[in-house]
């Protein structure tokens, strides 16, 4: 798949889309934890949680988001640590076992414009900040919030492309310095809550846009914690790929992630509570709540949480955009970072306020996206390869007829079949439009039960129609037998 480019062309350790080598695979515990806990405490984690503040209380609120983050974050270890982890391949190589050597390209662009997205949306919370900022020292008149905005986030998005050219080392050294800020930064603005708002008032907040149906509330408030839990899927094999082994990487990643993302939702809920019409932004309050000062020194912590949160985020991008041949071979780090910020120059300066006022709706994409996903991929190592075979890193990288996973001219039609049941699945128990369900029974989460249907499709194709041709890999690997034996 990776065509003309060859182990001699790559530029540096984590550079390209090979697997990382051994001595390559350097990142401790804590290096891992804190890249992890950096992107997990992402600012628009606050707008997640300020999602959940429509529909749910502060008791409710609280169980349901600890709950969804967690349990969206099962999915994602299931689905890809055991690959990641142990052959220092990123996210969409994960799926080559499933989609083939050209279906794999599927996730390639899932990967590179779900990435897209998300740093949009960080880089445009960026520019909030700093348009805040200098509305707030008078150095600029709140009529110009608007083209402060999208400059600022540009701005952001140049820092970004210049503290990559590094390579991931900008990250392991960053990663843990950013994330205990930013944790830093969400203990202040609990802090301001409680001390302005008051701790009783939070408790007994009531949600500003409730369904009558109580168990439709639930729902739909776990199912937001789950997807964007869910929309970890491009980030974990970027980071894992750089860590020894899967069993080291487990509960860094899940606490790296999993955790701050629900406990940073729950500062976010608190403030959609306190604030309805911010839905969670501590931009829109924080100068008025905090004071002059204090205000400022928040936004500027939210400025250094999005600048390293858009570092994994464009990094991971990169690693996938190698997977395109000629980006492999003919694209040096720096250029192959810039392609994978382009998208975020366009947005930010087409249409930041359209994109960002719609993010319910990216969530949904994300969720009917990568739920299917982890559900082929959960299903074939743990019903399929691990009993019948171990998944063969050298042949992601081989194609061609003949091949362990070539399939019919590349292609996999059992993965395609599976993530298209999950698919329809997905939209019959929530439309990523409405959030409307056709199901007579809003009370279950879309995301597992889109995996699951996905798993099951997957399964039983793969049963009795790609199992019997003798196709992808599913005869046990042969032990190799030393010579003289």
């Amino acid at each position: 798949m990776i065509g003309a480019a060859t182990p001699a062309t790559t530029q540096g350790a984590g550079q390209d889309a090979w697997p990382a080598l051994p001595h390559e695979r350097n990142w401790g515990v804590l290096a891992l934890f804190g890249n992890a806990a950096a992107t997990g405490v992402a600012t628009w984690v606050y707008i997640i949680g300020g999602f959940v503040s429509f529909y749910l209380s502060a008791g409710p609120g609280i169980l349901v988001i600890l709950a969804g983050g967690l349990a969206g974050m099962l999915l994602i270890a299931l689905a890809l640590l055991p690959v990641t982890g142990r052959h220092g391949v990123d996210s969409a190589t994960s799926t080559i076992p499933q989609l083939g050597t050209r279906g794999a390209w599927y996730s390639v662009f899932l990967m590179f414009v779900t990435m897209a997205g998300w740093n949009c949306l960080l880089l445009i919370f960026l520019g909030r900040a700093v348009a805040e900022i200098v509305i707030s020292l008078g150095w600029a008149d709140a009529s110009t919030r608007e083209a402060l905005i999208i400059g600022f986030s540009l701005i952001g998005a140049l820092a970004v492309w210049l503290l990559l050219w590094r390579g991931p080392s900008a990250l392991q050294s960053a990663g843990p310095i950013i994330s205990i800020t930013v944790v830093a930064l969400g203990l202040y603005i609990l802090y301001l809550l409680v001390k302005h708002v008051g701790w009783a008032h939070l408790l007994q907040a009531q949600p500003s846009e409730p369904s009558p149906d109580r168990a439709w509330n639930y729902a739909t408030g776990f199912e937001v914690l789950v997807v964007a839990s869910i929309g970890w899927w491009p980030y974990v094999g970027g980071l894992v790929r750089l860590v020894p082994s899967a069993r080291k990487a487990l509960w860094p990643t899940v606490g790296g992630l999993g955790l701050p993302l629900s406990v940073i939702s729950i500062v976010g809920f608190f403030s959609g509570l306190a604030f309805p019409q911010s839905g969670g932004d501590p931009t829109v309050f924080l100068v008025n709540l905090g004071g002059y000062w204090g205000g400022i020194t928040a936004l500027l912590f939210i400025v250094l949480a999005n600048v390293g949160t858009v570092m994994v985020g464009a990094y991971v991008s990169a690693i996938g955009l190698k997977r395109i041949p000629v980006v492999q071979a003919r694209c040096g780090w720096r250029l192959t970072t810039f392609l994978a910020l382009a998208p975020v120059f366009v947005i930010v300066v087409t249409m930041p306020g359209l994109f960002f006022d719609n993010f319910g709706t990216f969530l949904a994409f994300v969720g009917v996206s990568f739920a299917p996903m982890c559900g082929i991929q959960i299903a074939d190592y743990y019903c399929l390869r691990r009993h019948r075979g171990s998944v063969d890193v050298k042949a992601m990288f081989i194609t061609g007829p003949g091949t362990r996973y070539h399939f019919w001219g590349g292609i996999n039609p059992a993965g395609f079949l599976g993530i298209a049941a999950g698919f329809v699945a997905y939209l019959y128990l929530l439309d990523p439009l409405t959030y409307a369900s056709h199901f007579p029974y809003q009370y279950v989460s879309a995301s597992f039960p889109s995996a699951l249907v996905a798993g099951l499709v997957y399964l039983l194709i793969t049963r009795y129609f790609v199992l019997p041709s003798g196709r992808g890999g599913y005869a046990p690997v042969k032990p190799a037998v030393a010579q003289g034996q």
